[in-house]
Order: structure tokens, then sequence, then C-alpha cells
């Protein structure tokens, strides 16, 4: 019978927890679509523990990344326009045409995000996208 009990109880406790889950999810979802200013972005690249290459970019008036309901983000930056599919995973991370950043933060006011892919122990590109509403 205490098993039985202890059974129920995780189970309930899963349920409780998947569905706390599916409302964060929404509720960065939610947060997430919208069409944002690009205030900035910085990328780098380190090979074999050396870093050969930097480019900081101060978005300007008309710079935006546009995250919509359909999963497609559009953006215009530098002069740039471009259309891309994306996904929301694990409450914390976003996928872009194959590349996965970290949903750093996520506000009303403002969107931080972060990758970081390495080619071998050593050697990794990294970018930082800041928006803001």
């Amino acid at each position: 019978m205490k098993k039985l009990i202890l059974s129920i109880a995780i189970i309930t406790s899963l349920i409780i927890a998947a569905s706390c889950k599916k409302d964060n999810d929404k509720n960065n979802s939610s947060l997430l679509v919208n069409k944002w200013e690009l205030v900035n972005t910085s990328y780098r690249e380190v090979q074999n523990g050396v870093e050969v290459d930097t480019y900081n970019y101060t978005g300007v008036a008309g710079d935006y990344i546009d995250f919509r309901s359909d999963n497609k983000v559009y953006s215009h930056v530098d002069g740039d326009d471009d259309v891309a599919g994306y996904k929301l995973l694990n409450n914390n991370k976003v996928a872009i045409e194959g590349d996965t950043l970290e949903i750093r933060t996520l506000t009303a006011a403002s969107v931080t995000l972060y990758g970081k892919s390495f080619t071998d122990p050593t050697s990794y590109e990294e970018n930082t996208v800041n928006l803001k509403r």
C-alpha cells in the first residue's frame, strides 16, 4: 500500500512539474514573440586558445529582429534582410536555423541571446545579441 501511495505521489509530482514547464514555455514564447530593436551584437572566434577574430556591431535606427508566432524570425541588420525558422527549446534556448542560442535574459523590455559553438576543445565561436523593445 505504501508503494502505491508513493507511486501516485511521484506521478502527481511529475504531472504538476510538466504542467508548470508548459506554462513557462508559453510565457517565454509569448515574451519572445515580438519585434525587437537591435542594441548590439558581438562575435568572437578563438582557435587553439588564441583569439583570432572579433566583431562588434551597435544597432542603428531601423535594425530589428522580429520573432513571429509562425516560428519565423525576420531581421533587418546593417542593411541586410533575412528570414529564418526558429523554435523555442527547453524554455531557455532558441534554435534558429540549426544554431542554438541560450536565452540569458528575457523580459518584456529586453532579450540577451548567447551562443558558443566548439570546433574542437580549444577552438570556438561565440555570439551575443542584445535586444530591446
